[in-house]
């Protein structure tokens, strides 16, 4: 916390709100704000003193000038005022240091009665809220420190630094004990861990079992009467069993690359494969050599898919749009295609799709759609993007029965024409996809070739219909998957371009740890 001595000031004449002397209070247990503190409040005490010492003068003066008047200026009478106005300035001198000191004892005995500080230090500072909604307590929790005690995130992500720079990333909804700087207890949910050598030691409990780190990267999923841990570099080392039935002999390091899973009704740990896409490790969206390269293409939009739990965040912003969720286990964001984030809609998660209720319009009669796409469970249907919905929009990118992506672009007399990928789509894989309308023909673009292509004249205007993301207007046609990296263009593409914005992609992904 910065404070400046205009906020000291503010704190001093009551201006302030309360959450500002809460924070306030905290800063003030470290010695030397408070000698600061103290100090500052001298100065507001030298002031007043001041302007009391100069307010007698003057009546002092304005007497003294009275009696000069009725009396005789002998040097006797001079020499007893002087001393009368010497003692007065030392005594004033006392009281005002001595009213200060009474002020600073007095405030900080109120604040302690209202407010007590607390005397414990914070467990861990919130570094990065990603929409979060935290609670302790069953109260919000906005403070940028966490105390010890019992918290839920109810919604959105949160970056948390604990001892020794130890970097944690929960993820919605979770419930976890904060128990000290080296040490948390996840109840339920999901956390990933970054350890340097410094936090080597930093522990997280849950109801199976206990994670002991030696300075890794690792995540631990709690859910429905199991534990796993995922290491993804370094050694942890898992003691299975409730806190207080745990065997040392049973202990197993897990190294980079293995996972385990400890559930109340197996009497043994299970090994299990990594889940590398299942855990957000970081919430960096970094300026990539992809994105860059779409941007230089000019798109009317671009959807990063960032991770964001209700904002559908567009570039430019007016034509961002909203996350849509319901009843489900987790939130509808996911690790995406690069190193920032997707959004995941049906299959384990809380996403239902986007929807964009203002997007650009089409009247160049071309059209471009990019995009990646990931399917987690075999499906036979599914909506990657589209705008019809009954007479309106123009276009549609959807699973077709026999698992193949189908666009369907529709003309300007009102008829609809569809064209179908090469292949099925591999589950849990990312392929890149490219729909092209140039005035001739409808292009159909996977991983940077053309594998279709049909005749097709006049692109259908859209006056900004509105755009759905991971399923139809009717909210039925979920995907089941993740979708990530949307640029929507009012022309056509060229073949050359979309085998290089393919290229890039994949030098991207290849250079990527």
């Amino acid at each position: 916390m910065y404070v400046s001595d205009e906020f000291i000031d503010r704190i001093l004449d009551g201006s302030a709100s309360n959450s500002e002397v809460e924070e306030f209070q905290l800063w003030l247990q470290v010695p030397e704000n408070l000698e600061r503190y103290a100090l500052r409040t001298e100065l507001h005490a030298d002031l007043r003193r001041s302007l009391q010492r100069k307010h007698i003068e003057t009546n002092a003066l304005n007497e003294g000038t009275v009696n000069s008047l009725k009396e005789s200026n002998s040097p006797q009478k001079t020499r007893h005022m002087q001393k009368v106005r010497t003692s007065k300035g030392l005594l004033l001198t006392v009281t005002g240091f001595a009213t200060a000191a009474c002020l600073f004892i007095a405030f900080l005995q109120l604040a302690g009665r209202n407010n007590p500080i607390p005397t414990q230090h914070p467990t861990a500072l919130v570094i990065s809220n990603v929409s979060g909604v935290l609670t302790k307590d069953g109260q919000l929790w906005t403070d940028s420190s966490l105390p010890v005690g019992g918290y839920e995130l109810q919604k959105g992500l949160l970056n948390l630094q604990f001892g020794g720079g130890v970097m944690v990333y929960v993820e919605a909804p979770a419930s976890f004990d904060a128990v000290n700087d080296k040490r948390v207890v996840l109840h339920r949910g999901r956390l990933s861990a970054r350890v340097p050598p410094e936090g080597i030691g930093f522990t997280v409990e849950t109801p199976e079992a206990e994670v002991v780190d030696y300075g890794t990267e690792f995540s631990v999923d709690v859910e429905s009467g199991a534990s796993e841990v995922h290491v993804f570099d370094g050694l942890v080392r898992v003691h299975p069993g409730m806190s207080n039935q745990r065997d040392s002999s049973k202990s197993v390091d897990l190294k980079a690359s293995q996972a385990l899973r400890i559930s109340d009704d197996a009497s043994e740990p299970e090994d299990i494969s990594l889940a590398t896409d299942r855990f957000i490790r970081n919430f960096d969206e970094p300026s990539l050599n992809y994105a860059r390269a779409i941007k230089r293409l000019s798109p009317l939009a671009f959807y990063r898919m960032p991770i964001r739990d209700r904002g559908l965040v567009s570039e430019p912003l007016e034509y961002s749009g909203v996350v849509l969720t319901g009843d489900g286990k987790r939130p509808p964001h996911a690790k995406g295609v690069f190193v920032g984030g997707s959004l995941r809609v049906g299959a384990d998660s809380t996403g239902r799709g986007g929807r964009v209720d203002s997007p650009p319009a089409w009247n160049t009669e071309q059209f471009s759609l990019t995009v990646f796409v990931y399917l987690e469970e075999a499906s036979h249907i599914g909506t990657v993007a589209t705008n019809l919905n009954d007479e309106r929009g123009n276009f549609s990118l959807s699973l077709d029965e026999s698992g193949k992506l189908q666009a369907t672009i529709k003309d300007r007399d009102g008829d609809l024409i569809s064209l179908t990928g090469d292949s099925s789509l591999d589950l849990k894989s990312w392929r890149h996809v490219v729909v092209t309308v140039d005035g001739e023909a409808v292009s159909f673009f996977e991983e940077g070739k053309l594998v279709a292509s049909t005749p097709f004249k006049a692109l259908a205007v859209s006056e900004s219909d509105p755009l759905w993301f991971g399923t139809d207007a009717s909210l039925t046609d979920v995907w089941n998957g993740r979708i990530d990296e949307v640029a929507l263009f009012d022309r056509a593409l060229s073949a050359d371009e979309v085998a290089s914005l393919y290229r890039t992609a994949q030098e991207e992904i290849a250079r990527l740890p």
